[in-house]
């Protein structure tokens, strides 16, 4: 080699490449990566410019920097990689994208080399694949580390999207989950793929679809976005030419429909509401963490009623349209999340079967990152280099830490239920990642730039009647300057899906933001913007428009008065083509808002007007109440058992303080304990010995008591209730504004309460209820701006009975029946077919005044639901027995131990924390586990599942008491206060800390009546369970019993949760067949029956913990017989 220079030994033999052999391959190449850096410049993947790339030229490119590679040493081997960086990567990626099959990709790499290269080649050329994406700017997907598939080849398909021999199985799993879950959508099954695969239980997919889908980030979200595009274009008989995928993929589609392989989208609904699934948002103007419940085109007379779940608090959600029989759908509708809850389900009544599960809060990584239009960004892609909501546990902001800069724009308050956590406004467009201080989850910021809609200053107190806040000036389209020339394409849509207007950058304007010229205006509706450009750099955002709209509220801001909110003005002024109904509005004292109508051509909208106000509320261990805008009655009697904290949102940085006024006058003032954001808290333990002293006092902002905010009483409200003539009398009845009567029936208690307003002391009951038998009352005050729920059944010690003869009459003979059955004049009925009847009176019995026929009623329900498993526990979430019951009624039935071979069913129960215990009998009634059952369960229970069933069970010591124990047992606070602290962040109910709140609740009803018995004779129950544990004589069954031992007590409150845990293993043997444990369990069904009423979460987790472990003694078992 003397006498050469090193571009001599790269460029020998690579002359007479072009038609006329006029230019050497130097020259060749040199213009190729000249030419493919400016393609490459425009877009995200490489994928996206082969299509403007000829096939021979990759393939001439390849043969010669391939004809000349093997020629060289290592260190020159590297350079003539590095030499032509564009060409490197457009060719490898051409081969991935072109060639790749079952035999991988380097045999056809290598297939472009004159002679045996040797075992360096993949390094080599691998490693120079990266270091040109680098040098080109293009995403190296270097945050996945080696998990992006293999180190080198993962990145090479990553950057040819899906291998062309792998699009028909890509095409086939997105057509397959959206036929299983209608309304899918690309980020929920990149999800879905992602947990499977995590999980090892994705099947039938090929390789470069999984590789592409689990690491490919924005971009394979943005690529299957646009491939459900393409396949309805194609099943509808389009060509699919408008949809932005490399033509490859038309190609494939095409061919697929031709085959009818794609199932055709669903245009069956009349309606042009688009098919979208439950999901969060966050607004953070007021109502803070939301369920969006989307619209219903199908629903009759626009109206639909939606069963939702916010951990084990169950609610119906009715929807209704405006004008009722107009055709319309149901509308969209927003539930509040009050507070922190690890799982939110939706489900339509009388189609729970298609219930929505939607994580909320993870406690692996409890933060929560919204977009800048509110809407939930997906934990498994990286955060947007722009702005964005983050809600996460924490008073202090500070507890997020970055790498780069973060900037935080503004901080937001929230609703009392959330009170230790933060909700901040941060601006990400400097920062390389997010994680939150103690949380292993790290969120990559994307360190490329997109496009971005961004809305003008929206036009505060105005908001559609869906809840949506109002714009008055239509938003700013921006396309990243580095990008501006690349292929853009941006869409308006309205309301109903249809395209309004289009601009692309084939246009003659550069400005994407004439499109606005192209629709009439003023806009009034609402709009979805969609812009398309490089892989994963678009964006969608949905407004609200009003334009030209302008609201002006004199005083701007109201404060509370004795009757509601401060009179307020409402002037409205709109340009000359957009019509309002009224410019001017008066609000008085008990008007929170208004609505006015807005109408442009033939557009006509409603919108809510409410000016910015104060609010207050209060919270205590029973919850939090909702912010109200009237001064809250607070009672004496729970202020001194739970004092709570009184919340008042001024909306401004002040030094408020709190004037306690009696009769005499000030007798005590208060100053927060906490404020931050205008949102001030105030202990009211502090208040105990004034209250003790004063048993009514006004709580005031002002001390000369003109801004009341509050008023502390008595509880009681009447003297006693009789009934007459269908008319309830309250004697002595307090004379107060929503006095409300809320009446049960105790023969017919699976009915919903009647509310009954009380007006001098009377209720009139309804026409069902006048001979319908006994009922029990409970009377309470209801603030008519913020309606309260109604229970499902009062608390003990607070409802007042009320005798008289009679069962239910109505149009249900089976419901007459039962009804009948417990007033004691009828038979059981001989057929059921609505079993949550039963499970509301089984579980609701105490209380139902049946007096020594309780014994009988609970026996012949037992009974009844033991004959027919299945259907009765699909029917036990939907019933009305206290969530505390469940676990009780299960054992007292017999179920938690009985075979229920007979009740399988292929396809995998509901989860959700209040029917957890009914959802794992089921699924284990086939005595093992699906892979759809798992995933369900994990939903609920934790991550947990999957190890616990494989034998493992990572936190098997977690509920075991120790010396800590007897610590928490002697200082309650320090008790509390741990409980408080692990509960800020949801777990999964087989979690370490739920384990531990199991365990910290028994500490504290220790002394409860219903366990005297237990703990009296737990010794030789305690010796009996390791008897009965020798005779089952399992390694996994013994180890987790020893695991949640005691150090040393062997008999009283501390081994009590050995021995839950002992009847639970015992119990999912005898499911099983194991009739000594079965024979066992009958005898101790009675003090287990009780410890579950008494502790429900440890005795439920328990059971569904035994569960997973006897489980996964029989697929071992299996394993072996294999």
């Amino acid at each position: 080699m003397t006498g050469t220079t090193r571009q001599d030994r790269l460029g020998t033999g690579m002359t007479g490449v072009s038609a006329g052999g006029t230019r050497s391959a130097q020259e060749y190449l040199s213009d190729l990566d000249l030419n493919w850096r400016r393609r490459l410049s425009l877009v995200s993947l490489v994928a996206e410019a082969l299509d403007s790339i000829s096939s021979r030229d990759c393939a001439t490119a390849l043969e010669l920097i391939g004809g000349r590679y093997s020629g060289l040493d290592g260190a020159d081997r590297q350079r003539l990689l590095r030499r032509w960086p564009a060409v490197h990567v457009v060719t490898t990626a051409f081969v991935a994208a072109e060639r790749y099959d079952h035999a991988g990709l380097w045999p056809h790499l290598r297939s472009f080399l004159d002679r045996d290269i040797g075992q360096a080649f993949n390094p080599e050329w691998g490693g120079a694949f990266l270091r040109n994406l680098e040098r080109l700017g293009m995403p190296t997907f270097v945050a996945q580390g080696d998990e992006a598939g293999q180190r080198y080849v993962g990145r090479m398909l990553l950057h040819c999207g899906v291998p062309t021999n792998c699009l028909e199985n890509y095409f086939r799993l997105v057509t397959d989950r959206r036929t299983a879950s209608p309304g899918l959508t690309a980020a929920e099954l990149l999800a879905w793929v992602a947990s499977r695969a995590t999980d090892r239980h994705l099947h039938n997919v090929d390789k470069p679809v999984e590789c592409f889908l689990r690491y490919g980030g924005e971009f394979a979200a943005d690529v299957t976005d646009r491939v459900f595009d393409l396949l309805d274009a194609v099943s509808a008989g389009g060509d699919g030419l408008d949809v932005q995928l490399p033509e490859r993929f038309r190609l494939k589609a095409l061919e697929l429909n031709e085959r009818g392989e794609i199932a055709p989208a669903d245009v069956s609904v009349p309606t042009k509401v688009p098919e979208v699934q439950p999901h969060l948002v966050i607004d953070p103007f007021g109502r803070g963490v939301l369920l969006r419940l989307p619209p219903v085109g199908d629903a009759p007379d626009g109206t639909a009623v939606w069963n939702v779940g916010l951990d084990a608090d169950v609610q119906r959600v009715a929807t209704k349209a405006l004008w009722p029989g107009a055709n319309e759908p149901a509308p969209q509708t927003d539930v509040v999340i009050p507070k922190p809850v690890r799982l939110a389900t939706a489900a339509l009544l009388g189609k729970e079967h298609l219930q929505a599960n939607l994580s909320v809060v993870d406690d692996n990584d409890p933060a929560i990152f919204f977009g800048e239009d509110g809407a939930r960004l997906s934990p498994v892609r990286p955060l947007p280099a722009g702005l964005v909501w983050v809600l996460f546990p924490g008073d202090e902001p500070d507890k997020l830490e970055v790498t780069g800069d973060l900037s935080r724009l503004s901080e937001s308050p929230l609703s009392p239920g959330w009170s230790g956590w933060c909700l901040l406004l941060v601006d990400l467009a400097r920062a390389q990642s997010v994680r939150l201080a103690g949380s292993d989850a790290v969120h990559t910021v994307r360190n490329h730039t997109g496009a971005r809609v961004a809305a003008m200053e929206l036009t505060l107190g105005v908001r559609t009647t869906t809840g949506m806040p109002v714009y008055a000036d239509v938003p700013s389209i921006e396309l990243p300057d580095d990008l501006r020339h690349a292929g853009w394409r941006v869409d308006i849509r309205d309301c109903d899906g249809e395209t309004l207007a289009q601009w692309s950058t084939e246009d003659d304007s550069w400005n994407p933001n004439e499109i606005w010229a192209r629709l009439p205006r003023p806009l009034l509706g609402t709009f979805t913007v969609r812009v398309r450009g490089p892989w994963g750099r678009g964006v969608t955002r949905t407004l609200a428009i009003a334009e030209g709209l302008s609201v002006k509220f004199d005083p701007s801001w109201r404060r509370l008065t004795a009757a509601g909110l401060q009179p307020v003005a409402v002037t409205v002024d709109a340009p000359p083509d957009l019509t309002v109904s009224r410019s001017r509005t008066d609000l008085g004292e008990r008007q929170r808002g208004a609505t006015v109508l807005l109408s442009a051509g033939t557009t006509a909208c409603r919108v809510q007007l409410t000016p910015p106000h104060m609010s207050v509320a209060y919270e205590s261990k029973a919850g939090a109440s909702m912010a109200s805008i009237r001064p809250v009655t607070l009672f004496g009697e729970d202020i001194r058992e739970s004092p709570g904290t009184f919340i008042v949102n001024v909306g401004v940085s002040a030094d408020p303080t709190l004037h306690v006024l009696g009769t005499t006058g000030l007798l005590q003032t208060l100053a927060p304990s906490v404020g931050r954001n205008g949102v001030y808290r105030f202990n009211l333990a502090q208040l105990a010995d004034t209250i003790a002293a004063h048993p009514h006092v006004r709580l005031c902002l002002s001390a000369d008591g003109a801004l009341q905010v509050a008023v502390i009483r008595p509880k009681r409200l009447y003297r006693e209730i009789t009934a007459h003539e269908g008319t309830l009398i309250l004697s002595q009845s307090v004379e107060f504004d929503g006095l409300m009567a809320l009446v049960y029936s105790l023969r017919a208690p699976w009915r919903e309460a009647e509310a009954l307003p009380v007006v001098h002391g009377r209720a009139a009951l309804p026409r069902w209820l006048c001979d319908a038998g006994p009922v029990i009352v409970t009377v309470r005050i209801d603030d008519a701006w913020v309606p309260e729920s109604v229970p499902d059944w009062p608390a003990r010690g607070t409802a007042s009975f009320v005798d008289a003869d009679g069962w239910l009459a109505e149009d249900d003979p089976e419901e007459n029946a039962l009804s009948a059955y417990l007033a004691g004049v009828r038979p059981f009925p001989e057929r059921i077919t609505d079993f949550s009847r039963l499970w509301s009176v089984r579980g609701l019995i105490g209380a139902l005044a049946l007096g020594d026929r309780v014994t009988a009623v609970s026996r012949a329900i037992d009974a009844a639901v033991y004959s027919s498993p299945r259907d009765a526990l699909l029917s036990l979430t939907a019933s009305k027995a206290p969530g505390s019951s469940i676990s009780s009624l299960l054992i007292e039935s017999g179920l938690v131990r009985a075979n229920l071979i007979a009740a399988h069913d292929d396809r995998a129960p509901e989860w959700s924390v209040r029917g957890a215990l009914p959802a794992a009998l089921l699924s284990a009634a086939d005595a093992g586990w699906s892979r759809e059952e798992i995933d369900a369960a994990a939903t609920v229970c934790g991550a947990q599942v999957t190890e616990i069933l494989a034998g493992k069970d990572p936190v098997a010591t977690a509920g075991r008491l120790d010396a800590a124990a007897d610590l928490y047992d002697e200082a309650s606070a320090m008790r509390e206060a741990f409980v408080r602290q692990a509960g800020l962040v949801p777990h999964g109910l087989l979690s370490g800390d739920s384990r531990v709140i199991g365990t910290m609740d028994l500490v504290r009803e220790r002394k409860d009546p219903r366990l005297h018995w237990l703990i009296a004779n737990s010794r030789k129950i305690y010796e009996e369970m390791t008897r009965l544990l020798r005779i089952i004589n399992d390694p996994t069954t013994t180890a987790a019993f020893d695991a949640r031992r005691h150090a040393t007590a062997i008999s009283g409150w501390r081994v009590v949760p050995s021995l839950s845990l002992g009847c639970a293993l015992a119990a999912r043997h005898a499911a099983r067949g194991h009739g000594v444990a079965s024979s066992w369990l009958e005898r101790q069904r009675r003090w287990w029956s009780d410890l579950g009423e008494v502790v429900p979460q440890l005795v439920a987790t328990d059971l569904i913990l035994a569960e997973l472990l006897v489980a996964s003694i029989s697929a071992r078992n299996s394993e072996v017989a294999k």
